[in-house]
């Protein structure tokens, strides 16, 4: 272009070379130009410096083709789709459908990755380019691109499918589609793809987790496929498959049927002793009031624990008058925080009886009054987790995993196992105690028993939140607002009063019982002096 300087170079370029081109074609005061550099190293590369970006180049006598911006693609990166392009045009490729898929392979399934597995990704993009190969003709026609890896099948499929699910389990699902073991295919295009694939990923799976993990991965991996194959066939690769054989993908498992009604004294000695032994071991933090509350409050509400831990202060309204329901508060969860099934969550009120509400203040003084939550944790800002009231179930079975007690693994010159330390002994409360296991979520069947015998049937269901046939709340109860929540007449308040009522009396009563009971009751031995604190 006249009166544009035009510079030209050629050297063995360096990282450093491309950070100062980035920085020139950035520079708003450099004068209009246009650079090149030509790489010594690999033939044909050339890294073109105008006033507005700096790409790669591959400089070619018949023609020349853009790999990409330098700011995207790193020089290791660069040489190699040279170096791969040399070779294809050896092969009477389409040489710029070959560069686009090594660029498009490596910005859309590895996350800034600076190398390829040469096993696959150029196989995959010398196939499209080929125009007698059934990719490079299907190409030609306009129906396909190249085939997408496990990897990329993966994002595809967590962009549609996240946002269809609810925020609270999003993590949760995402998690077993992006297990460590599924590495071992994650580069593989579905058109490779083979059940002894899959095989190989399940028994890694199982060797490291439970069957139940193993279970839930396989069955998420099979509804991907499906989704691919079912939307995406041509895109995916997998527009000549005839059926969906990955359906034979299984693991042999059977989800255990729990069958846990504990009995309500049963409940009021393990929320007791939880109360009175918190500490159970010497050098540990005792444990906190806000875990101990959320525990009665599971027991005093039989609500989920993951809708019941979000409960905030702001959230307890006053009934209205009319309720006839003097000191109690009402307890609200939006749908979006309850548990939903196909037709998602459903809004919930809960009226709680001053008894109730004075256990609950109790341990939120003696936690933090000014946090957002209802049972906060030992930072007030943060909330008490399921798992941490899960590990205080644990703890008072003496389920405590001791990290001490692991045997440490070979050492140079000394193979063989080490002697492990000695575990920390902990003290079965349960079993000291009479109490069968149970957990959390098994509160809810022992309300549900007591009030059908009590014939209070409905309350129970109305309490737990359970939808009952023909349940259908209209669209505008369902998006009300959480202050107006309790004052829809489908929250049927009055009936779940009368049942909160007999079920917190009830309870309570069994636990001043029990507290009696163990405080005439010999201490366990191992428990540390300092263990025992009455609330």
């Amino acid at each position: 272009m006249p009166g544009v300087p035009y510079e030209r170079t050629s050297k063995a370029l360096t990282p450093v070379d491309v950070w100062r081109a980035v920085r020139i074609s950035r520079t708003p005061e450099a004068k209009a130009r246009e650079i090149e550099w030509r790489d010594t190293e690999c033939a044909g590369l050339t890294l073109r410096i105008t006033k507005t970006d700096a790409s790669w180049l591959i400089r070619r006598r018949d023609r020349t083709i853009k790999i990409g911006r330098c700011a995207e693609i790193p020089l290791p990166t660069a040489r190699y789709i040279a170096h791969r392009t040399r070779e294809a045009a050896k092969r009477g490729r389409d040489l710029k459908v070959f560069v686009d898929t090594l660029v498009k392979m490596r910005s859309h399934g590895f996350h800034g990755r600076t190398s390829y597995d040469d096993n696959l990704e150029w196989l995959a993009a010398d196939e499209l380019a080929d125009d007698n190969s059934e990719l490079g003709k299907r190409r030609l026609r306009g129906e396909t691109h190249s085939a997408w890896t496990w990897r990329q099948l993966t994002e595809r499929f967590l962009e549609e499918k996240l946002p269809e699910l609810k925020k609270s389990y999003r993590s949760r699902y995402e998690k077993y589609l992006r297990l460590p073991q599924f590495d071992l295919i994650s580069d593989r295009p579905l058109t490779e793809l083979t059940a002894g694939d899959l095989e190989a990923v399940r028994d890694r799976i199982l060797v490291a987790y439970r069957a139940s993990t193993a279970h839930r991965a396989v069955r998420q991996g099979r509804e991907m496929l499906t989704w691919a194959w079912s939307y995406h066939a041509a895109k995916a690769g997998l527009g000549q498959v005839q059926y969906p054989w990955w359906e034979r993908w299984a693991v042999k498992y059977k989800s255990k049927v729990r069958h846990h009604t504990p009995k309500i004294e049963e409940i009021a000695r393990t929320i007791v002793i939880a109360d009175m032994f918190r500490k159970l071991s010497d050098n540990e933090h005792e444990t906190y009031p806000g875990t101990v509350g959320a525990l009665w409050a599971a027991a005093l509400t039989a609500q989920r624990t993951g809708s019941l831990l979000v409960l905030r202060p702001d959230r307890l309204f006053a009934p209205e008058k009319k309720a006839r329901l003097p000191g109690w508060k009402i307890a609200n969860w939006s749908a979006e925080e309850m548990k939903g099934g196909k037709d998602g969550g459903r809004p919930h009120a809960l009226p709680l009886p001053p008894d109730a509400l004075k256990v609950l203040e109790r341990f939120r003084r003696d936690s933090d009054q000014k946090s957002p939550w209802m049972f906060s944790g030992r930072k007030g800002s943060e909330r008490i987790t399921q798992s941490a009231l899960n590990l205080l179930m644990y703890r008072l079975q003496g389920r405590v995993y001791d990290h001490r007690g692991k045997n440490k693994p070979d050492r140079p010159g000394k193979p063989g196992p080490k002697a492990a330390k000695e575990a920390k002994v902990r003290v079965d409360l349960f079993a000291y105690y009479g109490i069968r296991p149970w957990t959390l979520h098994d509160i809810r069947r022992t309300l549900g028993q007591f009030m059908d015998d009590k014939r209070l049937g409905g309350a129970a269901s109305a309490i737990l939140g359970h939808k009952l046939p023909r349940d259908e709340m209209p669209e505008r109860e369902r998006m009300a607002p959480v202050t107006e929540i309790h004052y829809n007449s489908s929250q049927r308040i009055g009936l779940k009063a009368e049942g909160m009522a007999l079920w917190t009396r009830t309870l309570l009563a069994a636990c001043e019982k029990e507290r009696r009971a163990l405080s005439r009751k010999k201490l366990p031995s191992l428990l540390p002096p300092q263990a025992r604190q009455v609330g």
